[in-house]
């Protein structure tokens, strides 16, 4: 990334300065939730969004993945990478997409495929609960500190029931809680969506989460 004010560019994964005369100046990009969703998910929950027009006036074609023409389409259904990699962990393809998370000197990455299967996961984070929460039509993950709760999936992607079968929403910002319930809606916990490859070279010591039996 690229910012024109000190013209640095910064590392997307861990948001230091890498080139420019920021770096060495101990700034670090504040990490916010991400948030990977299918157009028909988002336009439910904001109709009033517009989008930038396909007709852009430039070759590349902005179409879905898996779409003939879609922009690195091809590069996304292979082994092979566009540029040489230090290291690659043997614990997953390279290509695998996970969700990972960083805080306090720890890294933990979630495969994809195993959160959209189990839809929940509850865990422990860098000495904090956590729970996962799984999109199986977006492929993707939102992670919320659930404390000392337990939750389970609910009737849909958007909806968690904790372990009195009282539902959550599951909002960006937080997970909401049960109207009437008095409890405090839950924080979410940002982090990244990556493939292994890149995200193992960063972050080398990650741990890697392992389904339960």
């Amino acid at each position: 990334m690229f910012d024109r004010e000190s013209r640095s560019i910064w590392h997307s994964l861990t948001g230091e300065p890498v080139l420019g005369p920021l770096v060495g100046s101990g700034k670090e990009l504040e990490l916010l939730p991400l948030t990977v969703t299918t157009w028909g998910e988002w336009t439910t929950e904001h109709p009033d969004t517009v989008t930038i027009a396909f007709n852009t006036g430039f070759q590349r074609p902005y179409v879905k993945p898996g779409d003939p023409g879609a922009a690195y389409n091809t590069y996304f259904s292979e082994e092979r990478l566009m540029f040489p990699v230090f290291d690659l962990n043997p614990l997953l393809s390279p290509k695998t997409s996970v969700y990972a998370l960083r805080a306090a000197g720890e890294s933990k990455a979630y495969p994809i495929d195993v959160v959209t299967e189990e839809r929940v996961i509850n865990d422990l984070f860098s000495s904090m609960g956590i729970v996962v929460v799984g999109d199986p039509d977006a492929r993707s993950a939102r992670v919320y500190k659930r404390g000392d709760r337990t939750f389970r999936p609910g009737s849909d992607a958007r909806t968690l029931l904790d372990e009195e079968d009282r539902e959550w929403r599951v909002a960006e910002e937080q997970l909401e809680p049960p109207a009437g319930s008095g409890e405090v809606a839950l924080e979410r916990v940002p982090g990244h969506q990556a493939f292994w490859f890149g995200w193992t070279n960063f972050y080398p010591e990650t741990e890697l989460y392992v389904p339960v039996g």
